[in-house]
């Protein structure tokens, strides 16, 4: 073991999750108080609404883009608390001409060069990601989906000069291409919303692309009549989708009340058997000193949860009709359909709440078990640093 993986293996034992999170504010503090390590660039805020921002020029940015039609991201902008200033806007707009014009008329300013920084009342502004689900600098994940559209393109000009030699040769085995007879679009930098929605049957994770599938697509392969979509992964834990909570389903009034009193925060809660008034305590006893209440006292095995509910709500979440293709230390390359989806969703285990996230002192909801394919974490927490929930995440490993 180098001395890189020892380092991750020291950070990650140390991280509430068991894994470094890089939108994580307390993992990043480890790496700064205990390793000695500053990361330059920490955009880690991604607001969805110009409430949220307190810089009223960033806020008048982030009503400018997202003014534009046809936008499919919710949270386009990323924001670095040390640097409030220096807003990024979301890398799937970089190349968007029309965008560009939006933004040149909206800002009333000419935009000579998208890669160079664009000043505009005391803002200096680029494109990029950030931590943004993943995708920022430190993401292998999108430079994995960026070597395999590469290799394939590679394989289209004739030569066979592969980054990923057997997870392409599968690909072009499995899907019969030829040089001539297909072409991939990246897609995985948009960042297709995932919206979570309430159904009589209760609550279920949406898509917003034309199909499910096109959803989570982040290669696409379009062969004549033929469209195939592939979600790429990459490294141990991962996660099936990342939706926001924050206004219809857990809205602060209700906490202040100490009771969630919304039909759908009330049914989120009851698909995992959390403790209503509770789940509100966790955040409104939190302390950033650490001081405040320990609900690890709380934590339990139940199986008195909706197990339906559940069912539903992680099947919707996982998908069907397109393929896995995973790298890493381990290289998977597999369909997604109806029959594996199910053995993947069903809950074959008790669940565990933990009040407070694994040590019972965090501004988090942690809900854990187990299905025949995959160890699933689902959390409720806030992803922009603040205090009460604004999204519900399902992170996985597989078995």
């Amino acid at each position: 073991m180098d001395i890189l993986d020892k380092l991750i293996q020291e950070w990650s034992w140390r991280t509430e999750k068991g894994y470094p999170d890089f939108t994580n504010k307390d993992d990043l503090k480890i790496l700064r108080e205990v390793f000695g390590i500053d990361l330059t660039e920490a955009y880690t805020e991604f607001p969805t609404s110009a409430e949220q921002i307190s810089n009223p020029k960033v806020a008048e940015l982030f009503k400018v883009v997202k003014s534009f039609p046809g936008l499919k991201v919710e949270d386009p902008i990323a924001l670095d608390p040390g640097k409030k200033n220096s807003p990024k806007i979301t890398r799937a707009l970089k190349n968007n001409r029309d965008f560009i014009e939006h933004l040149e008329n909206g800002l009333g300013i000419e935009i000579e060069d998208v890669n160079e920084f664009i000043k505009w009342n005391g803002l200096s502004i680029s494109f990029g990601e950030g931590s943004r689900g993943g995708r920022g600098v430190h993401s292998k994940g999108l430079k994995f989906e960026e070597e395999i559209a590469q290799d394939l393109n590679n394989y289209k000009a004739g030569t066979e000069e592969y980054i990923h030699p057997e997870l392409t040769k599968s690909i072009i085995r499995e899907f019969s291409l030829t040089a001539t007879n297909f072409n991939v679009k990246s897609e995985g930098g948009e960042n297709k919303r995932r919206p979570l929605e309430f159904t009589e049957k209760g609550p279920i994770v949406g898509f917003s692309g034309e199909n499910l599938a096109a959803t989570l697509t982040d290669l696409t392969i379009d062969k004549g009549s033929e469209t195939i979509y592939l979600s790429l992964k990459f490294g141990g834990t991962l996660t099936f989708f990342n939706s926001g909570v924050a206004v219809t389903v857990f809205p602060k009034d209700d906490f202040a009340d100490g009771k969630i009193d919304t039909p759908n925060g009330v049914s989120l809660l009851e698909t995992f058997g959390i403790d209503n008034e509770l789940f509100c305590r966790v955040f409104n006893e939190y302390k950033e000193d650490g001081s405040g209440t320990n609900f690890s006292q709380y934590h339990k095995v139940t199986t008195d949860y909706d197990k339906e509910k559940l069912f539903r709500l992680v099947e919707s979440g996982i998908g069907t009709g397109y393929y896995m293709l995973k790298g890493g230390r381990t290289t998977e390359f597999f369909f997604v359909g109806d029959e594996y989806n199910k053995a993947a969703s069903q809950p074959t285990s008790g669940i565990e709440i933990q009040y407070g996230g694994k040590t019972g002192k965090g501004k988090r909801i942690d809900i854990v078990f187990e299905s025949e394919k995959y160890k699933f974490k689902i959390n409720i927490r806030n992803k922009q640093g603040k205090l009460y929930p604004s999204h519900i995440m399902c992170d996985y490993r597989k078995k």
